[in-house]
């Protein structure tokens, strides 16, 4: 090679290298100013107890720190089912606040006693079965407490959106370890972790009688498809099982199509379209609620 075309190839080398920094360094700032975007998210999903829906509370624990829920009651004459309602947020982020309208919504739809939990994060220095603990917690204390808020403790479901969905996964399975059975699980694209391996530790008996679970998808996409292996395993138990996938549907659709999401800078699922679907969904979630009802009383 000519030192010409030599020097011409260093020329070229070095406009790459220098171009690849470029985009190193854009790259960078962008990740930084977005994790600055998402923490201001996070400070925006919380409300005063006078912005709250909801009725803000403690439950106390001997052993550990309260836990921090957000109570909406269904008035009825007679005890009525609770639904334990999980924010997502991939373990590090989210907010029960955020469902907040959501929850007197399908408080007054479903006809039942809403109570969501701002379960500690990870990104507190948290571990996921902590916050599987506040869950497992809050479900025990509605049972010792089932006359004071006028709850049905035979008709417990849990719900949960993807992080949220592994925290009703997991507390469903632990709960039924330690002989709560709860009536149903509802799990929303759900983060399925190590799932397979709680319900694999179950004996024979407590795999067949797990509480039936209600599967919603988004299409197609990975994090909530790898929750079909937890509904495999629970066909080959006879355990009754459901699946609805929304084609088209974003993960993260059902809880980001609502208004508290509408000040954030990141809800990539909020639109017109989706939420559609996510008042659809949560149709289908009510209707296969008191679809289960009816089955307990035959």
């Amino acid at each position: 090679m000519s030192k010409a075309k030599e020097h011409k190839a260093l020329k070229v080398i070095a406009v790459i290298i220098v171009i690849i920094i470029i985009l190193i360094v854009l790259l960078i700032v962008k990740a930084m100013h977005d994790a600055k975007l998402r923490q201001e998210d996070q400070a925006l999903m919380v409300k005063s107890d006078d912005e709250l829906v909801g009725e803000h509370l403690y439950i106390e624990r001997d052993s550990a720190d309260d836990i921090d829920v957000n109570l909406y009651r269904f008035e009825s004459e007679k005890p009525v089912p609770l639904v334990v309602n999980l924010h997502g947020g991939a373990f590090v982020a989210g907010d029960a606040d955020t469902l907040d309208t959501q929850s007197e919504r399908i408080s007054k739809s479903w006809g039942c006693t809403v109570v969501t939990i701002n379960y500690k994060l990870m990104s507190d220095g948290i571990t996921k079965q902590y916050a599987v603990n506040e869950v497992k917690d809050t479900v025990k204390y509605m049972i010792a407490h089932a006359n004071e808020y006028g709850i049905d403790s035979d008709n417990i479901y849990i719900l949960g959106y993807s992080a949220g969905g592994y925290h009703a996964m997991a507390a469903a399975l632990q709960l039924h370890k330690e002989g709560v059975t709860v009536k149903g699980q509802i799990l929303c694209y759900p983060f399925i972790s190590d799932i397979l391996e709680q319900y694999n530790e179950l004996t024979d008996v407590q795999k067949e009688t797990i509480p039936p679970a209600l599967f919603i998808l988004a299409g197609d996409e990975p994090i909530g498809k790898g929750s079909l292996e937890y509904k495999t395993a629970l066909d080959e138990n006879s355990v009754p099982t459901e699946l609805v996938t929304y084609d088209g549907a974003i993960h993260g659709f059902i809880e980001e199509n609502n208004p508290e999401y509408e000040k954030l800078h990141f809800h990539d699922s909020k639109s017109p379209e989706q939420e559609k679907m996510a008042r659809q969904a949560e149709i289908k979630i009510g209707n296969w609620l008191q679809n289960t009802l009816n089955e307990n009383k035959k």
